[in-house]
């Protein structure tokens, strides 16, 4: 008997765990549809780190395998795949759930065909003048190839019937940049659509001499495994060839194909081939392709404070006297820090003071991921224009994931990470 459980499908337990805090009534409203994003964000990076891994492997060698439970890749990704499908349908019920709870507080998502001719005529043109202009739609086409997928963005896709009865792809692509995610109903206070589903509702406008026979929003996510044994050559220009290798990565195989509609079985076949993904990593969701606008809704309902953790701050140590100098102190004794129960400012005040200290000639420490205004790089740079020595070791090899953070119950900044 194997006592082992394969590392992968452990992940998958993690992730379902997540999926069960957004499942829990006792979890504030609101925070359900954190947990709800972050169980969506973290599979993201879950088929883009360790299943685009997998299907690096299985072009290796197909009989390679794990030497815990025995599994080769190839059976490793078809157990993933219906376990992705078990929980996916569990994430659509609890979002069905949350929509439906928002409602009772003034916030919703509408569909377009329960909407009345006034509210349909703002919409409409709304589409023509501030979406419809910055849309790219292709026709798929022996003149037009398949335009290509950025990785985690949202195309809507529709079958197209000319007058001579022959079909063809119609692609638009939904995530621009610039188009907000939410878009508020015209005289409807609180109720909203998503972009993508207006775009998907006007295709056959945008499409006009054409048929549409059917659409979908679809979602492709690429493969960011990327071998990075190069990073030990010594002359290497690190920063530059980490440049390079995100930037190759944005355009690496697919490993997965995500639908919001049901397409007939050819026309789903015609996007495995023209994606190269395998009809068995074909996903079909319920919920929208993309849950960060959950976070959107969050702050709609900010002032809500019962949807909420009750926030808490970090606690100022016992171990320092406000208001004195931070290095004398640590010359007084060992002292220890705990974060996040603790607060951070005797660390960053002795950052502080040793930038300017004339007696400190080298700081050397240990960088992971830093805010994105940093007092901590501000110090160090401080440092160094004041002539000090100053080595930060940083990990290039990190792997690439999506920060998604919230307000958790000890009141500091929860971040999800794989």
């Amino acid at each position: 008997m194997n006592t082992y459980l394969n590392r992968e499908l452990s992940w998958l337990k993690f992730n379902e765990r997540v999926l069960e805090e957004a499942e829990s009534r006792e979890v504030p409203l609101c925070e359900r549809l954190t947990f709800a994003s972050i169980y969506q964000s973290n599979l993201d990076v879950f088929f883009m780190v360790r299943v685009g891994s997998l299907m690096d492997q299985m072009l290796l060698s197909k009989n390679l395998r794990d030497n815990k439970t025995q599994m080769t890749a190839e059976e490793q990704i078809k157990a993933i795949g219906k376990t992705v499908t078990r929980l996916n349908r569990r994430k659509d019920a609890v979002y069905t759930e949350l929509m439906e709870r928002m409602e009772g507080y003034g916030v919703r998502l509408v569909n377009f065909q329960k909407l009345g001719s006034r509210e349909s005529g703002e919409l409409e043109r709304y589409f023509d003048t501030e979406i419809a202009p910055l849309t790219s739609p292709t026709t798929v086409s022996r003149r037009q190839p398949f335009p290509f997928l950025h990785n985690k963005e949202i195309y809507a896709v529709g079958v197209l019937a000319g007058k001579s009865g022959q079909e063809k792809l119609g692609i638009i692509p939904c995530g621009t940049g610039v188009i907000p995610r939410l878009i508020g109903v015209p005289g409807q206070p609180g109720a909203h659509m998503l972009s993508e589903e207006l775009i998907l509702h006007f295709l056959p406008k945008v499409f006009s001499g054409y048929r549409v026979v059917s659409k979908s929003l679809i979602r492709v996510t690429r493969n960011a495994d990327i071998d990075a044994d190069a990073l030990y050559d010594e002359d290497l220009d690190y920063r530059e060839f980490m440049a390079k290798l995100i930037k190759r990565r944005r355009r690496l195989a697919p490993v997965r194909l995500e639908l919001s509609r049901e397409l007939d079985g050819d026309i789903v076949k015609t996007l495995c081939a023209y994606t190269d993904v395998k009809q068995d990593a074909v996903f079909r969701c319920r919920s929208p392709l993309d849950l960060s606008f959950l976070f959107q809704i969050e702050d709609i309902l900010r002032q809500r404070t019962e949807l909420f953790y009750e926030k808490r701050f970090p606690q100022r140590s016992a171990q320092f006297r406000p208001g004195c100098p931070v290095i004398p102190q640590i010359r007084e004794g060992d002292k220890l820090l705990s974060y996040p129960y603790e607060s951070m400012k005797p660390f960053l005040d002795f950052l502080q003071e040793a930038a300017g200290d004339p007696n400190v000639v080298s700081i050397k420490m240990t960088l992971y991921r830093v805010a994105r205004h940093s007092k901590i790089i501000e110090s160090l740079i401080e440092a160094a224009e004041n002539g000090k020595s100053v080595l930060a070791l940083v990990e290039l090899k990190a792997a690439l994931t999506r920060r998604t953070t919230s307000s958790g119950p000890g009141g500091w900044r929860r971040q999800a990470v794989r």
